[in-house]
């Protein structure tokens, strides 16, 4: 009777010290989780700012263009020059969307760190069976 009391003694400390480990590894990656939310985030707005301009100056090219083209009516001297402009703005336009499409190909997807730090947690307990 008495080897059974430091039995169940430990075998509830074994289970309180099983439940604070787990209770850190969910923490932790919540926090992780939370971590990379921001950085997604982050990631979107400056995305946007981006795709932003892109627009701005595409737009500002076609109102070029179509301002290049009614005065092309009006009269055909000294347009060359516009008409590089607008070529300008397009080309630097179509280059900002390109090295964003680029970028979004190339950077990681989206919260890799957690799924990649949930993958070695349950490798590390397969281990241990």
């Amino acid at each position: 009777m008495a080897d059974e009391a430091p039995h169940l003694f430990a075998w509830r400390e074994s289970l309180r010290r099983m439940t604070d480990s787990l209770q850190a590894l969910v923490r932790n990656r919540l926090e992780l989780f939370a971590v990379e939310w921001q950085e997604e985030k982050l990631r979107l707005i400056r995305l946007l700012g981006w795709l932003a301009l892109a627009g701005v100056l595409g737009s500002a090219g076609m109102l070029i263009a179509l301002g290049a083209l009614a005065c092309w009516l009006w009269g055909r001297a000294g347009y060359p020059g516009v008409i590089g402009l607008v070529v300008a703005c397009l080309v630097a336009a179509a280059f900002i969307v390109w090295k964003l499409v680029q970028r979004l190909r190339t950077e990681a997807p989206p919260f890799a760190h957690t799924v990649e730090e949930f993958r070695k947690d349950n490798a590390c307990l397969k281990n241990r069976d």
